[in-house]
C-alpha cells in the first residue's frame, strides 16, 4: 500500500513546486514594472515635456542616451528662460505675454510682437531662485521681430544664456526649445530642424527662418531655441508659423548695439 502511493506523493510534490517557481515570477513581475514606469513618468515631469509633435525618431523611448541631455538642459534652460508680463495699470494686473531668454547681466532677447505698446513690463526668473525685475524696451528690430529689454532698477541676472551659432546645424540635428507655457512654468520640447532656410510671408513680407518640427504653443513665443550642448542658436516665434525660429545671429547686432532702433510705438502688440 505504501509503495503504491509514493508515485502520488511525488506527483503532489511536483506540482506544489511548479505552482511556486510560478507564484515567485509572477511576483517579480509585478514588483519591478511599477518601478520602471515611474522612472520613466519622472523623466517626463522632470521640466523636459515632450509633445506629441516630438520627434520620436530622433530621441526614441525615455531611456535612450538623449534622456541624461533632457534633464541636463531642463536646468540649464531654466535659468535663462524668463516670463514677460505687463503690469498694467497697477499691481494685481498683470498679464502674461509670452517668454524671453536672457543675453546679457541686464538684458533679456525676445520677440518685438510680444512687448511693442507696453511700457511697464517686467520679467520673471524661475531659477536658480525666484525673482521679478522691472524692465523697459532697449532695443527693438521689427524687420526680425526682435526686441531687447533691460531692467530699469541697475540690477543683474545671476545667468546668461550662451550664444551658439546656428549655421553649424544642418537639417535633422536635434534642438530644444523652451519657455513658458500657458504661463504655468517653463517647459523644454525636443525636436529637430527641418529647414534651414523656410520660406513664407506674413502681413505681405516675406521671411525667412529655419523651422522645426516643434509647434510653439502659446506662451514658448520668445523663447530660446537651444542646441545639445546647451546653447541659444534662436528665438521661438510662432507669428506667420507656428514652427519657426530667428536665427540668434539676426541678434547679435541687437544685442551688441550696432542695430537700428525700429521700435514701433504704434505698432499692434500680439500676445505669444
Amino acid at each position: 500500500m505504501e509503495k503504491k502511493s509514493q508515485p502520488l506523493l511525488v506527483i503532489w510534490v511536483g506540482m506544489i513546486l511548479v505552482l511556486m517557481i510560478g507564484i515567485g515570477i509572477a511576483g517579480y513581475f509585478a514588483h519591478t514594472q511599477p518601478a520602471r514606469q515611474s522612472r520613466t513618468q519622472a523623466a517626463l515631469n522632470g521640466g523636459t515635456t515632450a509633445l506629441a509633435n516630438s520627434s520620436a525618431v530622433a530621441f526614441g523611448a525615455p531611456n535612450t542616451p538623449a534622456e541624461p541631455i533632457r534633464n541636463q538642459l531642463a536646468d540649464q534652460t531654466n535659468e535663462i528662460t524668463v516670463s514677460i508680463y505687463d503690469r498694467g495699470n497697477g499691481a494685481g494686473q498683470a498679464r502674461f505675454l509670452g517668454s524671453g531668454v536672457i543675453v546679457t547681466e541686464e538684458c533679456v532677447l525676445t520677440n518685438a510682437h510680444i512687448v511693442n505698446n507696453k511700457s511697464n513690463l517686467f520679467v520673471y526668473v524661475f531659477a536658480p531662485r525666484p525673482a521679478a525685475y522691472p524692465a523697459g524696451l532697449f532695443r527693438c528690430d521689427v524687420a526680425n521681430d526682435l526686441a531687447l529689454l533691460k531692467t530699469t532698477n541697475n540690477s543683474k541676472f545671476l545667468s546668461v544664456g550662451l550664444l551658439g551659432n546656428p549655421n553649424e546645424l544642418v537639417a535633422g540635428d536635434a534642438v530644444f526649445a523652451a519657455g513658458n507655457a500657458y504661463g504655468n512654468g517653463n517647459l523644454l520640447m525636443d525636436g529637430v530642424i527641418i529647414d534651414k532656410n523656410f520660406t513664407f510671408t506674413v502681413d505681405g513680407q516675406v521671411r525667412v527662418r529655419m523651422r522645426t518640427n516643434i509647434t510653439i504653443s502659446p506662451g514658448i513665443c520668445g523663447g530660446p531655441l537651444v542646441n545639445t550642448k546647451g546653447e541659444v542658436i534662436g528665438i521661438s516665434n510662432s507669428l506667420g508659423n507656428p514652427e519657426t525660429v530667428t536665427p540668434i545671429d539676426k541678434a547679435l547686432a541687437l544685442i551688441y548695439g550696432r542695430a537700428q532702433n525700429q521700435a514701433a510705438s504704434t505698432a499692434p502688440t500680439q500676445v505669444a
